[in-house]
């Protein structure tokens, strides 16, 4: 037993080994023979004798009949062993509509119309299965049958076991069809996602570039595995072929900027070759050298993917990152698969080859896409963080806005402050200076009326001078005050331009004379015809404003004032001066026209005034809605425009004439707080004729009146400020009632505040300004007293009479 167990237990590996080696040789003898290959046919053809042939075999038809039909018949010679297996016969390229018998037996048909469409992709590869009981031992006879328009055509045969040929069937089938449509459809949609983002960012051309390449390479490849051609020869390879410059010009410009090689005539010439290129091959069609313009044309464009690859490993040298090295890799794949595809569609040993180029599609565009789309990527984390930070920079910004905005809200509450303390200031210093010049004025006008000699006569004509330039310096304070209070109201009616001009003129002669300046006058001919429709006391003294300045400031040529016409009648009257001064530079053309801005006076010259004048022409030519245009050159001169309406209405007014009249034994009331002011003004109003009474309050002035103060109080010359907290308005409202009379009443105010001109110009009497011109006193009383010899009881005060008082226009 011991004996018997240890030759079992020592034989039993042999045994399996020798059992193992049995199934193997049952297994070799079972398998099939490896397929036969069939590279030479006797094929005949109509009208030409036979003859043996290599496969794969084309013919070509060279007619131009399109609707000729070639056929042709092959006859290969199978030699099988004695008992066949499982047998098949696989063409795996077919030019034409087959029929194939074996034997004399069909196995395989697609013959039914010749003149159809040739096969393509899938179509060209022919497998049919042959019925053992059709084959016999040793030699069999295979017979090919093509049809077709044009051109036919026959690969290689393989003949033997279905299954290792159903194998290769496979195998070239996904190569030739399947694998290049799953290609055809990554790249798809990796372009559209490609575009997708493009046209989220429309600046960014190379997403452009690399979506619309992809997009047309997927369609070429799907066109080269459609069943049925789209066009038919010799369109067909003209146009396939011309699908490689479609879809390779923007991949190529994609490369090669991405690899931030910039050659505008490389792109250019890539351009150029996609418009330049069927008309070559159309004509080498015509010159009958397709085939080889064909070839030669796909190896240009193999050559301008030899440069995007080029640019890109140079690129790649650079960065020597991932990406980069990926890219150049991926791009020599692309290179490589493209020559593979130019060299096997000039290989004579398969008619029906297998083309790799979109095969390299599935590796160039998943990498380019992920490139673009991590870019896009970081791009977008990018901008969140820099959206963040902008974020916090604009809260900071803003807070420092808000504090600046704080800031200046304080500074602007103090501004306004000062402004008020400022006016305030002025309106209490203004009445307090306004009063000694005030009575220092009307003491002149008396001491004037004496009997002087020469040198008193010129002393007191040089302190009236000097009592006359004061009183222009606080004229135009006053009227800067009217207009900021509202109290000036423009009143627009016709009035003739040329009169008003001529009394311009002439006023300002004299000041020109004096320092040999030449003053002209020229008025167009339409100005004795047509009026001018605006307030024309507010006009003459923005011409004398603009008048004064050219005189004051021009030294020697000369100074023009015009009047014309502009647009014909119902157009526009220009008043201009010119002047040959020093001229404006043109960054002070604005700031001539703010307050206290003077050129040339940082000493502030009281000669050359306060710098006022062309502010008061700019408000109130803002206030009549009026044009004020200013050109100048430095060193030749100045011209300045004024634009108002001109109107063809008829001008219905009269001329106003002053009367001379007498002011003997007038009564006249003087209320006055100020003994000086009081005294002056009845030295002043005696040596007219009038009768004084004067006091400091009203019932001072009544009691001086006696019994009878109709009589004494005709006319009332009331300071507006009094003591006591009252003031003129109240003062005339209680004198006029204890007289029981309405008689003419003047409100003299030293007052230049707004609120107390508003309150003066609200008041409804007349009001003038100190210190006071003794002729517009005098006018006054002259027309005072005209209205109380007629009965009047009243006098309406204007605006216009208070203005023209006020600075001095008669």
């Amino acid at each position: 037993m011991d004996r018997r167990a240890s030759f079992a237990r020592h034989a039993a590996p042999w045994l399996f080994w020798f059992a193992a080696l049995a199934a193997n040789c049952a297994a070799q003898a079972q398998r099939p023979t490896p397929p036969q290959q069939l590279h030479e046919a006797v094929r005949s053809q109509p009208g030409e004798a036979q003859r043996t042939v290599s496969l794969p075999d084309m013919i070509v038809y060279q007619g131009n009949d399109g609707d000729a039909v070639l056929t042709a018949t092959y006859r290969l010679r199978v030699e099988l062993e004695t008992q066949p297996g499982l047998t098949a016969i696989y063409l795996p390229g077919v030019f034409g509509h087959a029929r194939v018998t074996v034997n004399g037996h069909l196995v395989a048909d697609r013959i039914r119309d010749p003149l159809a469409s040739r096969p393509r992709g899938a179509g060209r590869l022919l497998l049919a299965t042959v019925p053992m009981e059709i084959l016999r031992a040793g030699a069999n006879d295979v017979e090919v049958t093509l049809a077709g328009s044009r051109q036919i055509g026959l690969s290689r045969l393989w003949v033997g076991d279905e299954n290792g040929l159903r194998e290769m069937h496979s195998r070239k089938l996904l190569w030739q069809v399947t694998g290049p449509i799953v290609a055809a459809a990554v790249i798809m949609a990796l372009s559209l996602c490609v575009l997708v983002l493009w046209a989220r960012r429309t600046g960014e051309t190379l997403y452009a570039y690399f979506g619309v390449g992809g997009l047309l390479w997927a369609l070429q490849t799907v066109w080269t595995v459609l069943p049925d051609p789209l066009l038919k020869p010799p369109h067909l390879g003209i146009w396939w072929t011309m699908g490689y410059p479609f879809f390779v010009t923007p991949l190529v410009i994609f490369c090669v900027r991405l690899a931030q090689w910039r050659v505008p005539r490389f792109e250019r010439a890539l351009w150029v070759g996609i418009v330049v290129g069927p008309p070559l091959l159309y004509g080498a069609h015509f010159a009958g050298v397709l085939d080889a313009a064909l070839a030669c044309w796909r190896l240009v464009w193999i050559g301008a993917v030899a440069v995007g690859v080029f640019a890109v490993g140079r690129y790649a040298l650079q960065q020597r990152n991932t990406q980069s090295l990926l890219l150049l890799g991926t791009g020599a794949v692309a290179l490589a698969f493209g020559g593979h595809d130019w060299m096997a569609d000039q290989n004579l040993s398969d008619n029906n080859p297998v083309f790799l180029t979109s095969f390299s599609g599935l590796l160039f565009f998943p990498l380019i896409a992920w490139i673009l789309i991590d870019g896009f990527v970081q791009t977008t984390r990018e901008l969140e963080r820099l959206n963040v930070e902008l974020e916090r920079r604009v809260a900071n910004k803003s807070a420092q806005l808000m504090q600046a905005l704080n800031d200046m809200r304080a500074a602007k509450d103090a501004a306004e402050t000062a402004n008020r303390a400022k006016s305030s200031f002025l309106a209490a210093a203004s009445h307090d200076l306004r009063q000694p010049a005030h009575a220092l004025g009307l003491y002149m006008a008396a001491l004037r009326a004496e009997r002087l000699s020469d040198e008193q006569r010129e002393l007191v004509e040089r302190m009236t001078a000097s009592i006359g330039a004061l009183d222009t310096m606080f004229n135009a304070l006053l009227d800067i005050s009217r207009m900021d209070a509202g109290a000036v109201v423009a009143q627009a009616r016709l009035f003739a331009l040329e009169p008003m001009l001529h009394r311009l003129a002439e006023e300002f002669s004299q000041q020109a004379a004096e320092k040999g300046l030449r003053l002209s006058v020229r008025v167009c001919a339409a100005a004795r015809r047509l009026h001018a429709l605006s307030d024309p006391i507010l006009v003459e003294r923005i011409v004398r404003n603009l008048l004064g300045n050219a005189v004051k400031y021009t030294c020697q040529g000369g100074v023009l004032l015009t009047c014309r016409l502009a647009g014909g009648e119902g157009g526009r009257w220009q008043i201009e001066v010119w002047d040959t001064g020093p001229g404006i530079p043109e960054a002070d053309h604005e700031r001539v026209f703010d307050e206290f801005f003077q050129l040339g006076n940082p000493e502030r010259d009281r000669a050359a005034g306060l710098g006022l004048g062309l502010s008061i022409v700019r408000r109130l030519a803002q206030l009549l809605k009026h044009r004020v245009r200013l050109h100048s050159v430095v060193g030749c001169g100045s011209r300045f425009v004024l634009e108002l309406p001109a109107s063809t209405d008829t001008l219905n007014a009269v001329a106003e004439r002053e009367q001379m009249g007498s002011l003997q034994r007038l009564g006249v009331g003087v209320l006055d707080d100020d003994p000086e002011v009081r005294q002056a003004m009845r030295v002043l109003l005696e040596r007219w004729g009038c009768v004084v009474t004067a006091g400091a309050s009203v019932d001072e002035l009544l009691a001086h009146a006696g019994d009878r103060p109709a009589e004494s109080l005709q006319v009332l010359i009331v300071d507006f400020q009094l003591r006591g907290g009252s003031n003129g308005i109240d003062a005339i409202r209680a004198l006029r009632q204890a007289c029981a009379m309405r008689q003419p009443a003047l409100i003299v105010s030293g007052a230049s505040a707004p609120e107390r001109l508003a309150e003066l110009q609200a008041s409804g009497f007349e009001w003038m300004t100190k210190p006071l011109p003794p002729a517009d006193l005098r006018s006054w009383l002259l027309r005072a007293a005209r209205s109380t010899s007629i009965g009047a009881s009243d006098i309406t005060p204007t605006r216009r009479e208070a203005l023209a008082s006020s600075a001095g226009v008669a």
